[in-house]
């Protein structure tokens, strides 16, 4: 089962407190100089692994972020860009053409910009132009810097809004994340794996992941990316209400291919009473077709550390689904070919 994964791919599953401990240090490290009262909004440029950051800080500032921030996944700035805008652009490579055109319209409108990279052209640019700019450890999976990725831009965000982050608020976070991959690990866990198992269940299903607006609405995104990702399986996902006014009518076809759903409900207790209700009806009509559905709850007191121990689940059971398909969890054979043409198209 564990021949397949010859990058060694689970390593970057242990590491991921690592990576929460080591942004904070990259940042205490940084001189960026932020202008508090010289920006009105904020644009995330970012693709992939790198823009998912951006969705789920968003999330987690939903109720303290008190000026609009929109995440941009296309070669193009809206028009709203301007010296009064903060843009953060995310490339871990630093090579993602998507975000390069993107950075270079904002500059062009003398947008204020910061980028978080790894190295690549980002890089040379934000040097050459002298942006601002916090460079991350390269040699990874783009998806699997996310604790990088995420914490940088995290703490940039809270920066630029005077939110304090203690260091008491890593260490808890760190400390929760540890015993969360100790559980799902099934080397270390105490009895089964919940990861693994949720993983077999999962096998030869398609999963369906449904999460709660507001602080889960990334989450579900994150989840299907990785199921597509890591295990080379087809993943479909949205957003609780929004589901409610038209997906969950799709629930009612009349056809066998239905059986081969399995949905995946991510759920955290600080869910509003309204909300609780509609999650628990929707699980009902969906189990009276004679689908599965798996509840999966956040764990932690706080939304940072609910929506973490949720990225560090998703990991896991991808990890293992990937296992069990006999897939290489590093391999992305499809993305590899599109960047390889779209280069001899350049």
């Amino acid at each position: 089962m564990y021949s397949v994964d010859k990058d060694n791919f689970k390593r970057y599953l242990l590491g991921f407190t690592q990576q929460i401990s080591e942004s904070q240090q990259i940042f205490k490290a940084g001189t960026l100089q932020i202008k508090k009262e010289s920006f009105n909004h904020i644009l995330y440029l970012g693709m992939g692994g790198s823009a998912i950051a951006g969705d789920i800080i968003s999330d987690v500032l939903f109720d303290e972020l008190k000026i609009p921030m929109q995440v941009v996944r296309n070669y193009h700035v809206p028009a709203s860009c301007s010296s009064s805008t903060l843009v953060i652009a995310s490339s871990y490579s630093g090579n993602t053409e998507e975000t390069l055109h993107a950075v270079a319209e904002a500059e062009k409108r003398q947008a204020q910009i910061i980028a978080v990279t790894s190295g690549g052209n980002l890089l040379d640019m934000a040097k050459e132009k002298n942006w601002p700019y916090l460079q991350v450890p390269g040699g990874f999976p783009p998806r699997q810097a996310f604790g990088y990725l995420f914490f940088l831009s995290y703490q940039i965000i809270c920066e630029s809004i005077g939110k304090k982050i203690s260091d008491e608020t890593f260490h808890d976070l760190i400390y929760l994340a540890e015993a969360i991959i100790h559980m799902n690990n099934e080397e270390t866990a105490e009895g089964k794996a919940f990861a693994k198992d949720l993983a077999i269940q999962i096998k030869n299903k398609i999963p369906v992941i449904y999460a709660s607006a507001p602080f889960l609405t990334a989450i579900a995104t994150r989840w299907k990316n990785q199921f597509q990702e890591n295990s080379k399986s087809m993943a479909f996902s949205n957003i609780i209400p929004e589901m409610n006014h038209n997906e969950i009518v799709g629930w009612e076809m009349k056809n066998n291919a239905l059986q081969d759903f399995l949905v995946i409900l991510l759920e955290n207790h600080q869910n509003s009473a309204r909300i609780h209700a509609r999650m628990n009806l929707t699980k009902n009509i969906i189990r009276d077709r004679g689908i599965d559905v798996v509840e999966v709850y956040a764990e932690g007191s706080t939304i940072l550390q609910q929506l973490i121990s949720l990225i560090i689940i998703a990991d896991w059971v991808t990890y293992y689904l990937a296992l069990l398909y006999e897939n290489n969890p590093a391999s992305i054979v499809n993305i590899d070919y599109l960047k390889g043409e779209l280069k001899k198209q350049a």
